[in-house]
């Protein structure tokens, strides 16, 4: 069996899901079927000796949608494209929507047009069909999911406008015969489709940014590699390499694919795979990995793994699939249409079937039918769940919280597990002074220590030449800078042979150091002190923790550092629950495990480690001060290092959802009042004319559903998270 990823076109709701899943698990040979509508991807297991791609392509295609290329170019171009043309007729249907309300909306508000009623009829046409041409999507997509039994909002907003739009070519036809009608409806049809396509185009630009987190990771590998052939140096392609090329690495650049180090000596960062940011000391026979940036030597290397053996693109890979086999947040919309549309469809047929064996006329009959559908106009309930999406990520904005799509608001609200990494994180993710021991002066003694370290770009070093010119303490006269790989560094200052690093150094000098924390220091030769460098924990930490457990959340730490170093952190943060030493997949598997036992998970990182874990998680948080792939990688971004914008996100999803279920609830209380009146029953109290006025009624009755809906969605840009309130 083979497992593959494949990007589809023109999913619209999490429907299309169902209906996409349905069309490729029909096909026989195929084993599971996932698509996943955040981001426009179908994950399949298939027997790839019964099923060729072109048979699930062609599934795709009979469903209606299309699939997209596998070339990431290629699939870049086709999504950019297919956005282009979403804007162009979002902006059609903006500017024809506005005149066309003024024109049928001016009369109740005592703004007389200047002409007559079938001119009034003729303009109102006329300025509607560019709306409905924008619109057409809506009609392509929901009449055949009608058709399949699997109705989305395409489908109520193609019925609802269809029911609009004959109803107003009937009044048309009414008016051109002489008849007095009070109004058209093609203005409420013209609102549904102009007010859908709003959300629907922000909801498609939001995951269109989503999918460059494999762009973005993928291209961390260099393009091109200094291959060694019989002692000389060539440029070749890094995609041309092969496995036992021998390879040249000077300084500063990235490795070109995982490989052995045969000869030389340096430290490689390796943060992008670890999330730790101390380098790692390489010499032969070390392994180092493609995309990790080399430190200040040289380094020969034999090339073990290449294209997909790599482990850059199995974190790619691991990505990918998580991507595909995330289950999407059910959008409540979708949902309620589901019962919604056949319920109403029914009802419509039902009072024009009763009508007329009451002994109705067909006109009487027919508006009653009509009337039952455009009172059930879903303009309120398309705006229920993207007005309140809008305005939730308004608020995050505010607060420096990016949510990246309607999905992450939502599922932030059912978080009941919090997974934070440690470094850059939970701490500041870089090295600082943290502590120093010494009988000397110790300004004297750290002016000496910095002055040795500041010709090197050990991230170390860096920190302790930080902390003296923070401190402003002097840098004085040094030569003679030596590096010893793996150990430290030697270098005379002001005339003194200084040496810092570890034990190893020390001992290999024949300088003993009883029990000492950190980096050692000697000078001359003997015993003078000792510097610890460490990773801080953030100052807000320790609140950011205690607001997450008091909105009632498990709060774990998960990091690849040492245990002693991982449980010192947590004690100190206030976390009782800890894994260390993970890699990726480590992470990613413990999220897993967690949606095994029915959690909703929130993972929290930095770094392109974290990426597989951010995306598998119902909810993943990347820091301001991580990487470009964590960012791209998760749903949530935290702009600034507050470690309490974790907690106040959460808070924002919850009020996003509440404030959601409640504009639900306005839109659908209308038609359940409503959706009676204009199925008749005026009549049965002898209100027999009333009937005649129910598509005025109607749209009045929509306009203040979706009054309702705007309000309350507005209230929410008050709302002010109360982990930030607090803290100030």
């Amino acid at each position: 069996m083979k497992t593959r990823v494949f990007r589809i076109g023109g999913m619209s709701c999490a429907a299309c899901s169902g209906r996409i899943e349905k069309a490729i698990g029909a096909i026989e040979g195929v084993g599971s079927v996932s698509a996943n509508y955040g981001n426009n991807t179908a994950t399949v297991t298939y027997d790839d000796t019964v099923v060729s791609e072109q048979d699930i392509r062609k599934a795709v295609d009979a469903a209606g949608y299309t699939m997209i290329s596998d070339d990431r170019e290629e699939a870049e171009k086709q999504e950019v494209d297919a956005l282009r043309v979403q804007r162009r007729d979002l902006v059609i249907a903006l500017i024809f929507v506005i005149p066309l309300s003024i024109i049928a909306m001016g009369p109740m508000f005592g703004l007389g047009m200047p002409w007559d009623t079938k001119t009034d009829c003729v303009i109102q046409i006329l300025l509607f069909a560019p709306i409905l041409y924008a619109g057409r999507r809506f009609y392509r997509k929901g009449y055949p999911a009608l058709l399949s039994k699997s109705p989305t909002m395409d489908s109520l907003v193609a019925l609802s406008t269809t029911a609009s739009v004959l109803m107003g070519l009937y009044y048309t036809y009414s008016a051109f015969m002489g008849e007095d009608i009070n109004s058209l409806s093609f203005d409420s049809a013209g609102m549904i489709i102009s007010l859908v396509s709003v959300g629907k185009y922000i909801e498609a630009r939001s995951k269109h940014n989503t999918n460059d987190s494999l762009r973005r990771l993928l291209s961390l590998a260099p393009s091109t590699a200094t291959l060694l052939v019989d002692g000389k140096e060539c440029q070749v392609e890094s995609s041309t390499l092969i496995v036992g090329d021998i390879v040249l690495i000077r300084p500063g650049e990235s490795v070109p694919a995982d490989g052995t180090v045969i000869d030389g000596s340096s430290a490689v960062d390796e943060s992008m795979l670890t999330g730790e940011s101390i380098p790692v000391a390489k010499t032969e026979g070390s392994v180092v990995y493609g995309a990790t940036v080399n430190g200040s030597g040289s380094l020969k290397v034999r090339i073990e793994k290449t294209g997909d053996e790599t482990v850059l693109f199995q974190i790619a890979r691991m990505i990918e699939m998580a991507q595909g086999t995330k289950a999407p947040v059910a959008h409540v919309a979708d949902k309620v249409s589901a019962v919604f549309v056949p319920a109403v469809i029914l009802i419509s047929v039902a009072s024009f079937a009763i009508w007329m064996i009451a002994g109705m006329d067909l006109e009487f009959s027919l508006t009653v039918a009509i009337s039952v559908l455009v009172i059930s106009c879903p303009c309120a309930l398309g705006l229920a769940t993207p007005l309140a999406i809008v305005v939730g990520t308004g608020n995050g904005s505010r607060h420096g919280i990016l949510f990246k799509t309607a999905a992450s608001l939502e599922a932030a609200a059912r978080v009941d597990t919090v997974i934070l990494d440690k470094t850059g994180t939970i701490t500041q993710g870089h090295p600082a002074v943290t502590s120093i021991v010494t009988g000397l002066d110790e300004r004297r003694f750290m002016s000496i220590v910095a002055s040795a370290e500041y010709d090197s770009e050990h991230p170390v070093a860096r920190a302790i030449v930080d902390y003296a010119l923070d401190n402003g303490i002097p840098i004085l006269d040094h030569k003679g800078f030596e590096a010893v790989v793996g150990q430290g560094i030697r270098c005379e200052v002001e005339g003194s042979v200084v040496l810092v690093g570890n034990r190893a150094l020390m001992e290999g000098n024949g300088i003993p150091f009883g029990s000492s924390p950190g980096i050692m220091v000697a000078i001359d030769g003997a015993q003078s002190g000792s510097i610890v460098v460490s990773d801080p924990l953030r100052p807000e930490a320790g609140d950011a923790i205690q607001a997450l457990k008091g909105m009632g959340l498990d709060v774990m730490m998960v990091t690849g550092d040492r245990r002693d170093t991982a449980e010192s952190v947590a004690q100190e943060a206030g976390i009782e629950e800890v894994l260390a030493e993970t890699r990726p997949k480590d992470k990613l598997d413990v999220v897993k495990k967690l949606q095994v036992q029915q959690k909703h998970v929130a993972m929290t990182g930095d770094g392109i480690n974290d990426a597989p874990a951010l995306t598998q998680s119902d909810v993943g948080l990347a820091v301001g001060s991580g990487t470009d792939i964590a960012m791209e990688s998760a749903d949530v971004v935290l702009m600034n290092d507050d470690l309490r914008n974790v907690p106040a996100a959460l808070e924002i999803g919850r009020a996003t959802l509440r404030n959601i279920k409640q504009n639900l609830f306005f839109a659908l209380v209308y038609n359940a009042i409503c959706i009676p009146m204009a199925a008749g029953l005026p009549v049965v109290f002898g209100y027999d004319d009333l009937v005649m006025m129910m598509p005025m009624i109607a749209a009045a009755a929509m306009s203040c559903s979706s009054i309702s809906v705007v309000s309350n969605a507005v209230r929410m840009r008050r709302f002010e998270p109360r982990s930030l309130s607090e803290s100030r």
